[in-house]
């Protein structure tokens, strides 16, 4: 299935097979249905969290079967979240707040799971201090993952690539947020969610700044794109598409614990590769931007 257009996805070298090739393409099918009518890009996100909850629910089964139809039921939830975006990108309304409340969706479907996860350890014998600790270690483990595989693929696309993508710095958020209830745990949420990418990427976030000063030259960017180019295989082996892979695969075969060890232990380690390339690469990177500078004031 190929995408309709360039909607589909957010930049084709920064997403994975399985969204270019089905979740971005059926989303954005039903984005274009729903375009005409009143549903809001905001409606869509409850339904994608909706359906993630009950999906989450049913990992706290060990019949097979249920969790099956779990995993088909966050294929559907994750489809209704690849058409918000899309829904807002279509009628041109995609807003910083609508970012906040899909990324406060995205949290709380897996909150949700986790939770369930670790009733089903408990209910099964595992001691539950235990079963406690390594569902919380899994879960703050993915929120650190999910926050710098975003981060990654959104500098990339606005350094390397020049789009503007959906990049934000903790100075991009200082208005206090406004409006309803919702809205403004969305916007905590999500400023929360910056601030830890800023703690992940200190030296990237240096140099975002120092370009957001001086500019970006197309040597510069070339240059960004060879180093940084090198990192984005690796968000895959940290993104959604895979952790939902190894979760059903644990769940059928019973050994629920093995995912949360493989997400608290594994992919940790994998993250910390991935940090430090990527902010080994800032740190060149920024000292060719000392030397692009220099060279401009002799010239001058």
């Amino acid at each position: 299935m190929k995408p309709p257009n360039d909607l589909s996805d957010k930049g084709r070298v920064v997403e994975e097979w399985a969204d270019l090739h089905f979740f971005r393409p059926v989303g954005i099918r039903i984005a274009r249905a729903l375009q005409p009518t009143g549903i809001s890009p905001d409606q869509v996100t409850l339904w994608s969290l909706v359906i993630g909850l009950v999906a989450g629910h049913l990992f706290a089964y060990r019949d097979p079967w249920t969790n099956v139809i779990g995993f088909g039921l966050f294929i559907v939830s994750d489809i209704f979240d690849s058409a918000d975006g899309q829904l807002a990108r279509l009628r041109g309304t995609s807003t910083r707040l609508g970012r906040a409340l899909d990324g406060a969706s995205d949290s709380i479907r897996f909150i949700n799971l986790y939770f369930h996860l670790i009733y089903r350890l408990i209910h099964a014998g595992f001691w539950w201090p235990g079963a406690f600790l390594l569902g919380a270690a899994a879960g703050l483990a993915h929120t650190y993952q999910s926050a710098a595989v975003d981060f990654v693929r959104n500098a990339f696309l606005a350094i390397g690539v020049g789009s503007k993508g959906e990049l934000d710095l903790p100075e991009d958020l200082e208005v206090p947020p406004s409006g309803s209830l919702v809205g403004r745990f969305g916007a905590r949420v999500y400023r929360d969610y910056v601030l830890r990418q800023s703690q992940l990427f200190p030296r990237s976030v240096k140099l975002i700044r120092l370009l957001r000063h001086r500019g970006v030259s197309d040597a510069f960017r070339a240059e960004y794109r060879a180093r940084q180019e090198s990192v984005l295989p690796l968000c895959a082996w940290l993104g959604q598409n895979i952790r939902f892979v190894l979760l059903i695969g644990a769940a059928v075969a019973a050994h629920v614990s093995a995912f949360l060890w493989v997400e608290a232990v594994w992919m940790s380690a994998l993250l910390l590769v991935l940090l430090w390339i990527h902010e080994w690469h800032a740190t060149a990177l920024s000292g060719l931007l000392d030397a692009e500078r220099n060279a401009y004031a002799r010239v001058t």
